[in-house]
């Protein structure tokens, strides 16, 4: 009687044994969790860049177009300027008389 219960009791713990390493087979291990972990930050550092540099071009894009606005805008003052600055010379060139008809 003894010896059965001994058996019986080996037996369920036989099957319960088998039946833990089946289910843990099933779960991933601890290299395949470190893995998708890797891959998962690894997709959203791919992503953050992705957008950062998208950010960047718009950053670059839009300094380029003050660049040009200034630039245009300093072009339009610089030729007023040059413009006045000859007309400016141009009158005083009229009132000045030559020195050949002094004589």
């Amino acid at each position: 009687m003894f010896a059965r219960i001994v058996l019986l009791i080996a037996a369920v713990l036989i099957a319960l044994a088998t039946y833990a390493l089946a289910v843990r087979a099933d779960e991933p291990g601890a290299a395949e969790r470190a893995g998708k972990a890797v891959d998962h930050a690894a997709e959203k550092t791919g992503k953050a860049l992705k957008k950062a540099g998208e950010k960047v071009g718009e950053g670059i894009e839009t300094a380029g177009k003050a660049v040009e606005h200034a630039g245009k805008k300093t072009g339009e003052a610089v030729g007023k300027a040059v413009q006045k600055t000859g007309e400016v010379v141009e009158h005083v060139g009229e009132k000045i008389k030559p020195s050949s008809d002094k004589k």
